[in-house]
């Protein structure tokens, strides 16, 4: 019964998640390594999608956005009609309005996508666990300026105690089974 238990705090449940998606900004995004960012912006959508269709809450924020830009079109496309939090502290818990938000929508489990790993992503990550949220990165829907900052977030942030998926690991999680009207709707966003 307590390796059940223990195997069960693996999981992800669509009624229990929240997804986050931090600073995919424009004049962040440009600076990306190249790959990573690429790959940033492929994972967020399917996220994006699978969150949408599975009525998963979103959090989207900016970080100071007059500096640093908007989000992403690519992003901003499949956020129309979300607020957007603006915020300067790193993490988005420092900020009172995300802080709120978070808690008004009642869900412990966050799933966790955006830029910068390093700062941040990670500074969110480690105040989300430290306020007894369960946190999932998306590894793959992570990035840095630099690989080396962005493996060491992803270690450090599993460390601390937060989950590190892939997107897909996440998806698929979430959708349970095939064959479902979601899992045909998700479907071409694997291929």
């Amino acid at each position: 019964m307590i390796r059940e238990m223990h195997m069960n705090s693996f999981l992800l449940h669509a009624d229990d998640c929240m997804a986050m998606v931090i600073d995919i900004q424009e004049k962040l995004f440009a600076v990306m390594e190249q790959s990573t960012g690429a790959a940033l912006l492929r994972n967020s959508r399917i996220l994006l999608e699978t969150a949408k269709t599975l009525d998963i809450p979103l959090i989207v924020t900016e970080q100071y956005p007059g500096g640093l830009g908007r989000t992403v079109p690519e992003i901003g496309g499949r956020i129309r009609g979300l607020p957007l939090f603006e915020k300067t502290f790193f993490s988005c818990c420092r900020d009172t309005a995300i802080r709120e938000r978070i808690e008004a929508i009642a869900r412990k489990t966050v799933i966790v996508m955006g830029i910068e790993a390093h700062v941040c992503v990670f500074q969110t990550v480690i105040d989300l666990l430290m306020a007894g949220y369960r946190v999932v990165v998306a590894s793959d829907a992570v990035c840095s300026r630099r690989e080396s900052d962005r493996n060491e977030a992803l270690h450090e942030m599993r460390r601390a105690g937060s989950l590190v998926y892939s997107t897909e690991m996440i998806a698929f999680m979430l959708l349970e089974k095939a064959g479902t009207l979601q899992f045909k709707q998700l479907a071409p966003l694997f291929k």
